[in-house]
C-alpha cells in the first residue's frame, strides 16, 4: 500500500513544462475597424466600375474636361457679356411686379353650425328594479358622474346628460368604457 501512494504522490508533482501564453495583444481599435472596412468598400466599387463598366469612367473623365473648357468659355462670355452691359442701359424684370400684384381667389368653407338646442343623452342601463337602477347610479357616482334614473312604466333607465355637444358626450363615454361600463349609448 505505501508504494501505491508513494507512485501516485509522484504522479502529482509533475510539473506542467508548457510555457504559458502571454496576452499581450492589444485589441483593434473599433474606428480602425470601421475606417477600414469603408476604404475597402470604396475600392471594390471602384474596381467594380473600373471592370464592368469602363465606358462610365471613360464619360466621367469626358465631363470634367468638358466642363473646364466650358468655365473657360463661361469666364470669357461672362466678360463679353459685362462690356456690352456697359453700353447698353438694364433690362426691366417685371417678375417680382407680376407676383406683388398677383391676385389669388381663396374659396372659404366654414363650418357648419350646430343647433344649439340640441342636446344628447347617454344612458348606461335600463332595469326591472329600481334597486338596480340605484346601484348603477351609485357605481357611476363613486367613478365621478353624476347619473339620474328616469322611470316609465316598469323600466328604470340609468341616464347621464343633458350634453349640449357630442364631442363631451362622446368623452364620457370613452371614460365610463375606460371603467368597464361598455354598454352605454348616446342619443
Amino acid at each position: 500500500m505505501t508504494k501505491d501512494y508513494a507512485k501516485r504522490k509522484r504522479a502529482k508533482k509533475k510539473t506542467n513544462t508548457r510555457t504559458p501564453r502571454s496576452n499581450n495583444k492589444k485589441p483593434i481599435s473599433p474606428i480602425i475597424v470601421f475606417l477600414s472596412g469603408i476604404l475597402l468598400t470604396l475600392f471594390a466599387v471602384f474596381l467594380w466600375a473600373i471592370v464592368k463598366k469602363p465606358d462610365v469612367i471613360k464619360e466621367i473623365v469626358e465631363q470634367k474636361e468638358v466642363g473646364a473648357k466650358n468655365t473657360k468659355s463661361q469666364t470669357e462670355t461672362s466678360e463679353n457679356t459685362q462690356k456690352e452691359s456697359k453700353k447698353e442701359p438694364d433690362t426691366e424684370f417685371t417678375y417680382h411686379e407680376t407676383l406683388t400684384n398677383k391676385k389669388v381667389d381663396v374659396v372659404i368653407n366654414k363650418p357648419k353650425t350646430t343647433d344649439s338646442d340640441k342636446t344628447y343623452i347617454m344612458q348606461c342601463g335600463a332595469f326591472k328594479k329600481i334597486s338596480d337602477a340605484e346601484k348603477m347610479k351609485a357605481e357611476l357616482a363613486f367613478i365621478g358622474f353624476q347619473a339620474n334614473i328616469l322611470s316609465k312604466g316598469d323600466w328604470h333607465r340609468v341616464r347621464l346628460g343633458p350634453y349640449k355637444s357630442k364631442r363631451t358626450a362622446e368623452s364620457d363615454r370613452h371614460k365610463l368604457q375606460d371603467n368597464k361600463y361598455l354598454n352605454c349609448q348616446i342619443w
